[in-house]
C-alpha cells in the first residue's frame, strides 16, 4: 500500500512541476510517466484516463488555498480585514503559482477541457469569499457601495493582473531591459504589492461628505 500509495504522489508530484513548466496541453501519459520512472500501467492503475488524473492534480494543487482562505476569513471579526485577509492570501498564491494559473487560462482558450473543467467549478469556491467580503464591507460602510463584481474586477486587475503578466511575458523579450526589470520588481515585489492593495482599498473608500 506504501509503495502504491508513493508511486501515486511520484505521479501527481512530476505532473505539477510539467504542468508549471509548459502547461497542461503539453502534459502528456507518455511523457508524464517516463519522467516520473513509472509505468502506464501504473498509471492507468491509480487514475484511470488523463482527464481523472489532470482532476486531481489541479484540485489537490488548488485546495489547501481555498481552505486555508475559508480558515482565516473566520478568525477575523470585521468585514475590511477580513477582505484584506482574503486579498492577501489569493495574491500570494498568484505571485508563487503564477506560471502555472497563466499557462491554465491559455490552456483553457485553447480548448484544453481539463483547464475548463476545472475553472467552471471555481465561482462557488474563492469568487465566492471574495464577493461575500466585499458586500460586508459595504455593508460595515467601509467600502462605497456598488456592484462586489465590478468592486472584485477593479481590485483584481489592480492587484492581481500585474503578476500574471509578469509570468506571461518572463523570459520573452518584449520590454527594454531596465523598464523589464522594473516590472518585475513592482508586479511581484512583496512591498509593492501591499502598497498597491492599500491604494486601491483608498480608493474604494465611502466619499467623505462634501462641506
Amino acid at each position: 500500500m506504501k509503495l502504491n500509495n508513493a508511486t501515486r504522489q511520484q505521479l501527481l508530484d512530476c505532473g505539477l512541476a510539467m504542468a508549471k513548466e509548459a502547461g497542461l496541453r503539453a502534459l502528456t501519459v507518455r511523457g508524464l510517466c517516463q519522467r516520473a520512472g513509472v509505468n502506464p500501467g501504473s498509471f492507468v492503475y491509480h487514475f484511470g484516463s488523463r482527464d481523472r488524473y489532470l482532476a486531481e492534480l489541479l484540485e489537490n494543487w488548488y485546495a489547501p488555498l481555498f481552505r486555508h482562505m475559508q480558515s482565516q476569513l473566520q478568525q477575523q471579526a470585521s468585514a475590511l480585514p477580513r477582505l484584506q485577509t482574503l486579498l492577501r492570501q489569493l495574491l500570494a498564491f498568484v505571485v508563487e503559482h503564477g506560471e502555472l494559473i497563466a499557462h491554465m487560462l491559455l490552456d483553457a482558450a485553447a480548448g484544453e477541457t481539463a483547464a475548463q473543467g476545472f475553472l467552471s467549478t471555481l465561482a462557488p469556491r474563492h469568487p465566492k469569499l471574495l464577493l461575500q467580503s466585499i458586500a460586508d464591507a459595504q455593508q460595515a460602510g467601509e467600502l462605497e457601495r456598488g456592484d462586489p463584481l465590478h468592486q472584485a474586477l477593479f481590485l483584481m486587475s489592480a492587484l492581481g493582473l500585474p503578476a500574471l503578466a509578469q509570468h506571461i511575458i518572463a523570459g520573452k523579450p518584449l520590454l527594454p531591459g531596465l523598464i523589464q526589470q522594473a516590472f518585475n520588481t513592482y508586479a511581484i515585489d512583496p512591498r509593492h504589492i501591499e502598497q498597491r492593495l492599500q491604494w486601491a482599498l483608498r480608493g474604494l473608500r465611502p466619499l467623505e461628505p462634501q462641506p
